[in-house]
């Protein structure tokens, strides 16, 4: 039996509208898949950083050692981990390679894709290839090679740190920009997805409002048809009051059959366009999206609105943003919505004549806390050194992870150095108390290093960078106080030898 030419079409327009809605959901699932993807790769670009000043700070470490005639076993074996996670890490963003994750867990990092991060990782190959030679003749040499692969080592080091750390910065930043580019594209992808699958609904709706002015058994047909759509669709007439209703909608509002006709609108529906609500028979309500299409129906003007519950899309989304802008460790701020942050509140104190604080702050002895009772009381301590920072601060006042052990802090409507100066007080007074994890009772402390806008810096870069010196002076001098980033760079202390362009107390120490 041949199916008639409006049965035929209506029912392409719903297996169309089906097809939407299973692409807008496997939309969902890749977007949630590929943000996850991408903050593991903007994580692993950020722990390059730290990796880097490592080897460092262990070549160096090494070098005394051998001045002193002492074992080198130890340093050797951390130059070894530390430049297997570097240099996979590094493979992994230009080729694809297996890595450890910050759980160290083992996992596959695809090669970067976007053709500036491409040029990023290729610049640090061109930079690595040199220095990398020096180390593994280190880590091949025996006791007489040692003494000569070491000082190379450390040369190249002096040489060659700097530029990787300046290129792995502008990677993790390259690879924010990529992935707030990519989700902007897939929400417009969603976007019109949601509305073709709107649209081929009220195409539906129109096919069948022809077949309902033919017979009753077209009216029938239509019913049938429309309780079969995923969305909930009312039919309203001149007066905004519900005339006919799908059984998604009774079902939605939590009504029985036919219960819904004669109610108004505004009873089901709250809000505009953007942000409704919707209110059940019980009083429960929900987060809703509606489209409405003005219509007639046997001479008669009626109004069909299209309503779907989006709480779930809504909280999705805000999963997401979590996921994208929040440290997932500590649930902070990550960088990129610190650096956000701290771009506002300069506008706004150029604006009003005002001053920020920008604080660089680095734990003390943090690594050796990993290394003796492992990642995760190392974990539980920087959970509660966020705890603490949060409770010192106003909440005008942002604190953020920034990698590893270093956090920032931003201090809106500065009073100046004085108050600055009180804050760090606090902070470095608050991370001295005593710390339990597991019943171990651990003890660290803070460097801090601050910087002020406008004074020492006129953009969010400069006053981070100068706020990170100022951090390193801090640990030169001691450990555990605060430093005010001054006009030149930070000097190690007299009596040190610092290679230059370096500072002491990297992270770990």
């Amino acid at each position: 039996m041949s199916i008639p030419k409006h049965s035929r079409a209506t029912v392409i327009a719903i297996v169309l509208f089906l097809c939407f809605d299973f692409l807008t959901l496997g939309l969902n699932i890749w977007v949630t898949m590929r943000i996850e993807s991408q903050a593991v790769g903007i994580n692993l670009a950020g722990r390059q950083r730290m990796l880097s000043q490592r080897m460092v700070k262990t070549l160096l470490q090494l070098d005394n050692t051998l001045k002193r005639d002492e074992p080198t076993a130890n340093g050797l074996q951390e130059l070894q981990l530390t430049f297997r996670l570097f240099d996979d890490t590094l493979r992994g963003f230009s080729e694809g390679h297996i890595t450890q994750s910050g759980t160290e867990q083992e996992i596959f990092l695809p090669a970067v894709s976007g053709q500036a991060a491409r040029y990023l990782v290729e610049e640090a190959n061109h930079v690595w290839a040199p220095y990398r030679e020096r180390i593994v003749a280190v880590l091949e040499a025996d006791g007489t090679q040692l003494l000569h692969a070491l000082p190379a080592a450390v040369t190249a080091a002096e040489r060659y740190n700097l530029q990787l750390l300046s290129l792995m910065n502008r990677l993790t930043s390259e690879l924010e920009r990529e992935t707030q580019h990519e989700a902007q594209q897939v929400r417009l992808v969603q976007s019109v997805a949601f509305l073709l699958a709107l649209l081929n609904a009220l195409v539906a709706l129109v096919l069948y409002q022809r077949r309902m002015k033919a017979t009753d058994q077209q009216k029938d047909l239509l019913d049938e048809i429309i309780n079969r759509v995923s969305a909930s669709i009312l039919v309203l007439d001149e007066a905004h009051q519900v005339v006919q209703a799908n059984r998604t909608a009774e079902n939605m509002f939590g009504y029985g059959a036919g219960e819904l006709n004669g109610l108004p609108l505004k009873s089901l529906l709250h809000g505009s366009d953007g942000n409704q609500i919707g209110k059940c028979r019980d009083g429960a309500t929900f987060m809703a999206e509606s489209v409405r299409q003005d219509g007639e129906f046997g001479g008669r003007a009626l109004q069909i609105v299209t309503i779907s519950d989006v709480t779930l899309n809504r909280k999705h989304e805000a999963h997401l943003t979590t996921l994208a802008y929040h440290d997932l460790l500590t649930q902070l701020p990550n960088r990129m919505l610190f650096d956000d942050r701290l771009q506002q509140e300069i506008a706004h104190a150029q604006r009003h004549n005002l001053m920020v604080g920008v604080m660089f702050l680095d734990l003390d002895h943090f690594k050796p806390v990993n290394d003796r009772y492992g990642h995760d009381v190392g974990d539980q301590l920087l959970r509660e050194v966020a705890r603490r920072l949060q409770e010192v601060l106003r909440e005008t006042d942002t604190v953020s992870r920034r990698s590893g052990d270093e956090f920032t802090l931003l201090i809106s409507d500065a009073q100046g150095r004085e108050s600055l100066s009180l804050v760090a007080d606090k902070i470095i007074a608050c991370i001295e108390q005593p710390i339990c994890v597991r019943g171990i009772e651990l003890h660290i402390s803070v460097s801090i290093g601050i910087s002020q806008f406008p004074i020492d810096g006129a953009d969010s870069a400069t006053l981070l960078a100068h706020a990170d010196e100022a951090m390193y002076r801090a640990k030169q001098h001691g450990r555990g106080r605060k430093e005010f980033y001054s006009n030149g760079e930070a000097h190690a202390p007299t009596g040190t030898a610092a290679p230059p362009g370096y500072a002491e107390g990297l992270d770990g120490q």
